[in-house]
């Protein structure tokens, strides 16, 4: 048995109800599920670890409700079987909703909450989800609240409507048509309660900082990075933003200074955040998004380090250049902007980056596996919270060795963020025309009609070409479609087209690359105009195409194929002609 494949045995052996330090946190008896295990098991691991800079990171304050507690409950929930039978979501939550849970969980729950007015997260921890091989990102229900307002009985109340919302989506379509879809079967609920990382500043509550990170860069932007350098996707402000297809700075750990998107101040403007989430004192119950061009006076007084994270992109003379902000800055100058670049962080807090490194390497050891967690980050304190700690899923597929390829026949080419595959042979392209895209703003109904597509595309797989970033949350940074409507696609390929602000982005942390990843979809961006970067606009305007719904969308059929190497980071589209 090798290193890793003990550790990886020892990972999954490992229980928190055998830790005496862990033990009184959770609620029943079994096991509390795949991401409060992990939690707790990378939190032991840490703190045994003997390195400083490891020992001190820290979880929240939290509790945890069993499987055991999950059963407890549906015994409770009358008619179950016909409920579960009649195939109505909405109806099944309103039945949970007014079902108890055990008294052991209420009083649980009102101790927790007794001595806090803090947001809380209450997310979901399943059994299937303490797997290496399914993600199950976004399948279950994870949620919050506000905690700010009420009694302690009104609090409570709230907490345990939440728990018993994420019992009903156990049995909701997204999550029974994944487990159907990857044969997995039932599924029994744990649940975590944990105080949410962050401080009241003024109105709002949110960490400095949040984001997820992965011990080894699948999707290498440069050959100057390595794959087990690991990486992180980091923002201002709730790590909520950092798991959408949203604006995020990406770091390689070895070399934080290398950006994927370049070194140009106009490209790196163009994708920097600018948006931040938060809690907000007078709607404490839903994520508020504050704007930084409003915000930023007020940012300066309670971040008195606020240049480590963001800069002043300005004109003149028709180039653009960044610069630092000033203390007693009391105003932009016309036409300039704020963004977050995190460009002087780098220099300012370099031991973010040590501690990610070699945390994420540890934890890598410890599992046997590929790490990825969640954390918050307070820099002047270096308060390192882990928030998730889990088995990074990833399932690229094969590339014997690269074809012989005539260069007439490169439809689109890319060179970097690649995945290692191959698609040999594919009949059908689905191409989403980026000008039309852009004029008419029809984002969702684009979107809904590539899910009709990929519906009516049973038995005949395509490869999506798209531009900006498939799947993203903001309709204007690309096709709002969700992953379930693309269960037909095999690859995808996002196109970078700058002047209209389509960009793709190396999206570690986001639901939907999570299911790319474990599905084994092959992805590459093509970024048109740049060097080693193909985009055919010729074959795709003169090729024979029929329109889907809307012209919008063109489906193109032929004999085609997708080459892509990781290592070598070039990926290609080819037509063939024998």
């Amino acid at each position: 048995m090798t290193s890793a494949e003990k550790a990886k045995e020892q990972y999954f052996e490992w229980q928190p109800h055998d830790d005496p330090d862990f033990a009184p946190l959770i609620c029943g008896k079994g096991t509390i599920g795949g991401k409060g295990r992990s939690l707790l098991f990378a939190l032991r691991r840490l703190r045994d670890s003997g390195d400083p800079d490891m020992s001190r990171v820290k979880v929240p304050r939290s509790i945890y409700l069993s499987i055991e507690i999950f059963h407890k409950f549906l015994e409770r929930v009358p008619s179950l079987d016909t409920l579960l039978a009649c195939g109505d979501p909405e109806g099944m939550e309103r039945v949970f909703l007014l079902t108890p849970l055990p008294e052991e969980v209420s009083l649980r729950i009102r101790q927790f909450l007794a001595d806090m007015n803090d947001p809380v997260v209450i997310r979901s921890s399943s059994r299937l989800e303490d797997d290496v091989k399914h993600s199950f990102a976004g399948k279950y229900l994870s949620t919050f609240l506000g905690n700010n307002k009420g009694t302690l009985e009104e609090r409570a109340q709230a907490v345990e409507d939440e728990v018993r919302r994420i019992y009903s989506r156990t049995f909701f379509p997204a999550a029974e048509d994944y487990r159907r879809r990857h044969k997995l079967g039932d599924d029994d609920m744990g649940i975590i309660i944990i105080r949410m990382a962050g401080r009241w500043r003024g109105q709002y509550y949110y960490p400095t900082m949040g984001g997820v990170g992965y011990s080894q860069n699948f999707r290498r932007w440069t050959t100057r990075i390595r794959q087990d350098d690991g990486l992180v996707r980091i923002v201002f402000g709730l790590g909520t933003m950092s798991t959408k297809r949203g604006y995020a700075r990406t770091v390689s750990l070895t070399n934080p200074i290398l950006r994927p998107e370049g070194f140009s101040p106009e490209k790196i403007a163009a994708i920097a955040q600018e948006h931040f989430h938060v809690i907000d004192a007078d709607h404490p119950n839903r994520l508020t998004t504050l704007d930084i061009k409003t915000e930023w006076r007020q940012l300066l007084q309670y971040h008195p380090d606020f240049s480590a994270y963001a800069q002043v992109f300005s004109r003149e003379d028709g180039e653009g250049a960044f610069s630092s902000i000033m203390k007693n800055m009391a105003q932009l100058e016309p036409g300039s902007k704020i963004c977050f670049t995190f460009d002087n962080f780098p220099r300012k807090y370099p031991v973010f980056y040590r501690r990610a490194k070699k945390m994420l390497k540890f934890l890598e050891a410890q599992m046997g596996v590929p790490a990825d967690i969640e954390f918050a980050y307070e820099p002047t304190e270096d308060s390192f919270c882990l928030i998730q700690s889990r088995p990074f899923w990833t399932n690229a597929s094969d590339l014997d060795e690269w074809p012989e390829i005539d260069e007439k026949s490169i439809l689109l080419q890319a060179d970097r963020m690649v995945t290692h595959g191959a698609i040999p042979e594919i009949h059908k392209i689905v191409y989403v025309d980026y000008n039309l895209y852009f004029e008419r703003r029809d984002f969702y109904g684009t979107a809904r009609l590539i899910g009709e597509l990929n519906e009516a595309s049973r038995g005949e797989p395509y490869i999506l070409v798209a531009p900006g970033r498939i799947g993203s949350s903001s309709p204007e940074l690309g096709v709002p479609v969700q992953y379930g409507e693309l269960t037909n696609c095999l690859g995808m390929v996002e196109l970078g087209i700058p002047r209209l602000g389509y960009m793709p982005e190396l999206s570690y942390g986001t639901h939907f690359f999570s299911d790319l990843e474990v599905d084994g979809v092959l992805y590459m961006p093509v970024f048109a105009g740049e060097d080693r970067n193909i985009f055919n606009i010729d074959w795709f305007e003169r090729s024979k195409w029929e329109p889907w719904g809307s012209d919008i969308i063109r489906v193109y059929k032929g004999n085609f194929a997708a080459y892509m190497d990781g290592e070598k980071n070039r990926g290609v589209i080819v037509e063939k002609t024998d």
